[in-house]
């Protein structure tokens, strides 16, 4: 969450994050003020339930100036039932700037993320986060999750298709100052034009807390990121202040002209690859990797993550010789993701290194070396079977 001071404006922004590993889903920070300077924070969380086993772990730490302040681990349970799990986490925390590392385990799957939250308080008017949320429950007290008696579900994802569902609330109100204004408006994340405005509306200052709930038809607007903006002004304290949501409309399920959803080398099997490679048809291609990708991404989660890493393997690790996802670097990047630790181990006076990639999750290590001098590094060894020449302890590997 960020914050951005104007003349007599403050906005407030917060996002939800992609887990990075071999469990998809996604996490968001989203918090509540409990009371005086103490704030619920609460890491809703949504996975696949085929990612995970019948029991899981969510370890949280927590820093602040590199400073780690706690680290917890709960244990879960994995609903028989579940065909998607929403579930959080919570942590009491006062207002500052902090660094937080989000994990799941489960049996020898894990994923992971970082990323800052900032809990800004000021002296009037302050928020929760603001929450897209997939259903509203009539009985709330019987629903995942429940606020001032409010029951709802919320959606990490962000995702939408044609009606945008919103939870938040408002605190420390001044009671004795005219009115509050609130109204939304919706602007493209890419061009940062405004393209859809909502009637303002007034609510009398009679409490020190408000809820806020609402829906915005979406239908209307296309595929694409958009940006769920609210306007808050005080009349009476002149003060005005924006919460900011990013969020994403997917209307339809697959997209023929986005070509990552056609570099499947390294998740199809061998016979899907040949089955793949020996159509020639472009419309029957499309067809056979919509098939594909739903077997293998049902709820859409894996997909985002994937993507992005294959965009981050072609600008990191391409040469001018070969695409960056074509690469032995490039590939364990897009399986694993970023390594936790990297070294270099040098083995001669000005002769290239060694790069060896270290994951925490199952220790696996991957060497790399840059034997011919082009800037791509070949994948000579690691202690994952089928990735270069397996051995089992690299460390004494002889150079």
């Amino acid at each position: 969450m960020s914050l951005l001071l104007l003349t007599g404006l403050t906005i407030l922004d917060n996002k939800s994050y992609v887990l990075d590993g071999s469990i998809r889903g996604y996490v968001e920070p989203l918090y509540f003020k409990l009371s005086g300077d103490i704030y619920v924070v609460a890491f809703v969380f949504s996975i696949n339930p085929s990612d995970i086993s019948e029991k899981y772990q969510v370890f949280v730490r927590v820093f602040r100036d590199r400073e780690k302040l706690m680290e917890e681990k709960r244990d879960k349970n994995l609903s028989k039932t579940a065909i998607y799990v929403v579930d959080s986490y919570e942590i009491l925390a006062k207002p500052g700037k902090y660094n937080i590392r989000f994990e799941i385990r489960s049996s020898k799957r894990f994923s992971k993320v970082e990323f800052p939250l900032e809990i800004i308080e000021d002296s009037v008017l302050n928020f929760s986060s603001v929450v897209l949320v997939s259903k509203f429950f009539e009985d709330s007290l019987n629903s995942p999750f429940y606020r001032n008696g409010i029951g709802f579900l919320p959606n990490p994802s962000n995702l939408f298709k044609d009606t945008l569902l919103y939870f938040f609330e408002i605190y420390d109100i001044k009671i004795d100052s005219q009115k509050l204004v609130i109204k939304y408006f919706i602007e493209d994340a890419k061009n940062d034009s405004i393209i859809l405005i909502s009637n303002p509306q007034l609510f009398l200052k009679d409490k020190e807390q408000l809820i806020i709930t609402g829906k915005v038809p979406i239908n209307s607007l296309n595929d694409g990121e958009y940006i769920l903006n609210f306007e808050i002004t005080d009349l009476g304290l002149n003060v005005r202040k924006i919460l900011k949501k990013p969020f994403l409309i997917q209307k339809t399920e697959f997209n023929a002209d986005d070509e990552i959803r056609y570099f499947i080398d390294y998740i199809a099997s061998p016979n899907e690859l040949n089955e793949f490679q020996s159509i020639k048809d472009r419309q029957s291609k499309s067809l056979w990797i919509e098939k594909f990708w739903k077997r293998i991404d049902p709820d859409g989660s894996f997909y985002p993550l994937f993507r992005q890493r294959v965009i981050e393997a072609d600008l990191k690790f391409s040469t001018p010789f070969k695409k960056g996802r074509y690469t032995d670097m490039g590939k364990i990047y897009i399986l694993f993701g970023q390594p936790d630790d990297i070294r270099r181990e040098e083995i001669a006076l000005g002769a290239r290194s060694y790069v060896v990639w270290i994951y925490y999750e199952g220790n696996k290590k991957f060497k790399f070396y840059d034997q011919l001098g082009t800037g791509e590094y070949k994948l000579l060894f690691s202690n994952v079977p089928g990735f270069g020449q397996y051995i089992q302890d690299i460390e004494t590997e002889e150079k």
